[in-house]
């Protein structure tokens, strides 16, 4: 039995170089298959570059869109800006212009009420004169007049 197994052993141990060195080998290549493979080559690397070429176009169509959008965008941006702006303006305007109306009526109505001051000051300065004269005359009224300082 324990020749068997060494027989074994040493058999396969002298194939075993054998096996690994066993490879087919391949035919070369023509020259005819060599230009063939490089014309397919071309050919693809050419339908690569057209399809390279129609991509870069798409992606300048759709850069061109979006820019035009951007200036859409722009405009209505400025236009709000514009209206913003004018609508300022015109709230400034109505503020300058209450402010005016409320001093130029505030001034008339300090005018308007001196001149009726005035004109109470002198009614009474009269009154007070009719008094004191008819107080000469009246001593009842002379003693009001002058409890109240008027004489």
């Amino acid at each position: 039995m324990i020749r068997k197994i060494t027989f074994i052993l040493l058999f396969s141990l002298l194939f075993i170089p054998v096996v690994g060195f066993s490879y087919q080998k391949t035919m070369p290549l023509t020259d005819r298959e060599i230009i063939e493979r490089l014309t397919r080559l071309e050919e693809g690397q050419k339908a690569l570059e057209k399809e390279q070429k129609m991509f870069r176009e798409e992606m300048n169509k759709r850069f061109e869109g979006i820019d035009k959008r951007f200036e859409e965008i722009d405009q209505r941006i400025t236009d709000l800006v514009h209206t913003a702006n004018t609508m300022m303006v015109v709230f400034g305007g109505l503020v300058v212009a209450m402010m005016g109306l409320v001093f130029w009526d505030r001034r008339t109505l300090i005018e308007k009420a001196k001149e009726v001051t005035v004109r109470h000051i002198e009614t009474e300065s009269r009154v007070i004169k009719v008094l004191k004269e008819l107080s000469k005359s009246d001593k009842k009224l002379a003693e009001v007049l002058r409890s109240f300082g008027l004489l």
